[in-house]
């Protein structure tokens, strides 16, 4: 008699000893295209683009933000070593840009800075002048970097991070690339459908002021739940009898229009920046205070806390993936 207990713990083991089901892979949900412009001056504005050329019916429009501060400092000494750090805070409300107030909560919005049509140099930037008005160089416009919001610290004498300022966040080329950012109904969407060149492997995301990431459903009127913090470098122009002006400080940028894609991530995630790897408690503490899933790294860092790192070898800021000329933040080895 041939024995059934080998079909019976065959049977039970198809019921019980399959592979849990795999977490559905994070995905990019578009709001649409703002423009931000910030200057040295303190300035700043925000204006809700259209997704050219394929109207997105189905995605919110836009998000409504608020300008709040403009924050600079200058470090080094020009002709040698001297950069500018420029910050612009916005105060952000769970809305699309025309008011209308989302009836849902939002969590990890994000801004992700986008090439599309007039930018300039394969970068996000529509326009970078100088004090005077006058156009920035465009490779000059290329040197413009992304990072946390940093402050000047006299003790030490080098900027630090300013708390409430770290909104700076990474992703890796793959999550970013055309058919990766999906639509409100689940279809992935092309950068034709977006209206742009190419996404860039960063963004900055919003902050609940009161903790957290998510911004509550049907906001009031003037109820500004959120900030969000862009924070750029950028080295002071040196003097150089050869360029017109050959004044450095006359070739500063000055002024910055930006342009983002506004995306919700379905990921809480935060992420170390360079200005940080000395010291990993600072990213600890905010990984744990926002209950992140994820802390992203980037080549030098020493991170090994409680939260799942991932380490993200380049950073690109100006032109296209895979572009032999593109402008990194960083490019490097992980380990």
């Amino acid at each position: 008699m041939t024995s059934r207990l080998p079909v019976i713990a065959a049977l039970l083991c198809l019921a019980g000893c399959a592979s849990p089901p795999r977490p559905a892979p994070p995905t990019l949900q578009p709001l649409g295209l703002i423009e931000l412009s910030f200057s040295a001056s303190g300035t700043s504005s925000a204006h809700l683009l259209p997704l050219l050329p394929q109207d997105l019916t189905d995605q919110p429009r836009g998000l409504q933000l608020r300008p709040l501060s403009v924050a600079v400092f200058s470090t080094g000494t020009r002709n040698v070593d001297g950069v500018r750090y420029i910050s612009a805070t916005y105060r952000v409300r769970n809305a699309d840009a025309d008011g209308t107030a989302s009836p849902s909560p939002r969590s990890n919005l994000t801004l992700i800075p986008v090439s599309a049509g007039d930018t300039v140099a394969g970068t996000p930037y529509r326009a970078v002048t100088t004090f005077a008005g006058g156009s920035v160089a465009p490779g000059v416009v290329r040197s413009v970097l992304p990072g946390h919001g940093l402050r000047f610290d006299p003790l030490r004498a080098q900027p630090v991070l300013n708390p409430g300022g770290e909104d700076f966040q990474v992703f890796t080329e793959t999550e970013i690339a055309p058919g990766s950012i999906r639509s409100g109904s689940g279809a992935s969407l092309s950068y034709a459908d977006l209206g742009v060149q190419t996404v860039f492997p960063y963004g900055y995301v919003v902050r609940n002021v009161a903790g957290g990431r998510t911004l509550s459903a049907s906001p009031t009127a003037d109820q500004f739940d959120g900030q969000v913090t862009l924070s750029v470098r950028v080295p002071l122009q040196a003097d150089d009898a050869g360029q017109t002006p050959p004044e450095g400080t006359r070739r500063d940028p000055w002024a910055f229009r930006v342009v983002l894609l506004a995306v919700q991530d379905s990921v809480t995630r935060v992420t170390q920046s360079p200005d940080e790897q000395t010291d990993n408690t600072l990213v600890t503490q905010r990984a744990t205070a926002e209950t992140a899933t994820q802390v992203t790294v980037l080549p030098g860092s020493s991170y090994a806390g409680p939260v799942p790192a991932r380490c993200v070898n380049q950073v690109r800021t100006a032109g296209l993936a895979g572009d032999p000329g593109a402008t990194y933040l960083i490019q490097g080895v992980c380990p």
